[in-house]
């Protein structure tokens, strides 16, 4: 599953909500099957839906002050929406529309390392970063190293190889040993 969006606010009387919309085209969401509403620390990226997540319909989508609005067909009043704000709404990873080059964060989980033909690392998982960049968080597989290290995404460094899961990395020396005791 992926992430759409968090229920922001409850907007009016009829249970709909503003979606703070972590996705390009919430439009998308307009008659999109496989929807799911999940408690905000749920993570659905990794594991299928259980209590208390719940599977829901939209039954309306339109734009508010250029903010998605939204309403379920399980939810029908503000009363029953209330206990829900501030959910997250996961949609099928299938429904998502990748261009070329791009890739989920999931699928980089897992994958080697190799600085220079050598394995250095296995990647734990992909965080936002503070500057823009997201870090590539890696456990430290280089002999007489422990620990993991945050190495941001900067395309420049990085030769992506999904399909064999393999991450070549060209990294500016000393990098590696920032923060090193």
């Amino acid at each position: 599953m992926l992430l759409a969006g968090h229920l922001a606010k409850v907007q009016g009387l009829k249970g709909e909500f503003l979606l703070h919309a972590v996705m390009d085209e919430p439009e998308r969401l307009d008659g999109m099957a496989g929807l799911v509403l999940a408690p905000p620390e749920a993570d659905l990226e990794s594991a299928e839906p259980a209590t208390p997540a719940r599977p829901v319909k939209l039954r309306s989508f339109r734009w508010h002050q250029d903010r998605p609005c939204l309403a379920f067909a399980e939810v029908p009043d503000r009363t029953a929406a209330e206990s829900l704000k501030g959910w997250a709404l996961w949609m099928p990873e299938s429904e998502a529309i990748l261009e070329d080059g791009e890739s989920f964060r999931h699928q980089w989980i897992g994958c080697d390392v190799f600085i220079g033909g050598c394995k250095v690392g296995e990647v734990l998982r992909l965080d936002p970063g503070p500057a823009g960049y997201d870090m590539v968080v890696m456990r430290d597989l280089r002999p007489g190293r422990t620990g993991q290290r945050d190495i941001p995404y900067i395309k420049a460094w990085w030769t992506l190889d999904l399909p064999n899961r393999r991450l070549d990395l060209d990294p500016p020396e000393g990098l590696l040993d920032v923060n090193q005791a």
